[in-house]
Formats: structure tokens, sequence, C-alpha cells
């Protein structure tokens, strides 16, 4: 499958998660918020496989993907073809992996990582699609932790870290 056609395939996907955003927000009395939804063109479905990466990296994209699981797993394997994720400090698929002081790191599908935060720094750790993660803090890290139901989350501190 080309990368135009997968990029296709993945903004068919946000738009059928955007209207479900939009549709919930409007049963829940969110008026404002559902027209958000309904006027967002930040997805244009005509990105570089690097624009999506960007769009999917940001603090918007990690929530919306989260909360509306979006993209689907299949079609995030797509991009596996295409680009090396880890690169990105996506971990798609990747088995067992030990990972240090990240800055931000999101885990996904069959990824089991060990997480060593020591630094005095803001990490952040994401986790999608039935990943799981052991996160080991020490010293003075502060490590902000997003996982989807369905995900493994073991939590370590020492010292005066903070799993949050």
């Amino acid at each position: 499958m080309e990368m135009d056609s997968v990029i296709r395939q993945l903004y068919a996907q946000w738009r059928i998660a955007k209207d479900k955003a939009r549709q919930e927000c409007e049963s829940r009395s969110l008026p404002n918020v559902a027209e958000k939804y309904r006027k967002c063109t930040m997805f244009k479905g005509t990105e570089d496989v690097q624009g999506v990466l960007r769009l999917f990296s940001t603090t918007q994209g990690i929530e919306f993907c989260m909360g509306y699981h979006f993209p689907n797993l299949a079609t995030m394997r797509l991009f596996k073809s295409y680009i090396v994720p880890e690169r990105h400090g996506i971990y798609l698929d990747a088995g067992a992996v030990t990972i240090n002081d990240p800055s931000r790191v999101i885990l996904i599908g069959r990824t089991t990582a060990t997480v060593n935060c020591s630094k005095l720094d803001r990490h952040e750790v994401i986790l999608m699609h039935g990943a799981k993660a052991v996160i080991n803090a020490s010293d003075w890290a502060v490590v902000f932790v997003k996982a989807e139901q369905g995900c493994t989350v073991i939590r370590s501190t020492t010292d005066n870290a903070m799993i949050l």
C-alpha cells in the first residue's frame, strides 16, 4: 500500500472520530465544543508522513487519539513500512525495550517497556492500544503518565522522584 493511500485511510478514520467527538459533545450539552470539533481542520489529509507524526505527537493530538481510540492499531501498523517510529520516540509493536530518560515516549501495541527516569526533568510516558510499561523514577525526576484503558503501568519511585 502506498503512503498516500495510508494517509487517505487515516484521514477517513479521523473524520469519523471527529464526528463522534462532535456528537458526544452535543449529547453532553456542550454546543460550543461540538462546533469546534465540526470546524476543526487540524488534519487535512494532505500531510506527508512527517506532518502526520507532528500532528499525532502534539498535546491535542495525543488527547484526541486517546479519547477516541484513533487511529486504530491496524492503521498505525501501516506506518512502520515508511518510517522508523523509534526515531520519533514512538515504539509500535517494539517488543521488550528499555528507554532511559525520555522527555516524551509513546508506547503502542505489543510493546513492553522499562522506562528509567533519573534526570531532573519532566518526562512523559504515553501508552496506547495495550502497551505495557514499568516506570522507574529516581532522584528528582517527575514522570507524567497517560494510559488508555487496557494498558498496564507499574510504577516505582525512589529518592524524591514522582510519577503522576
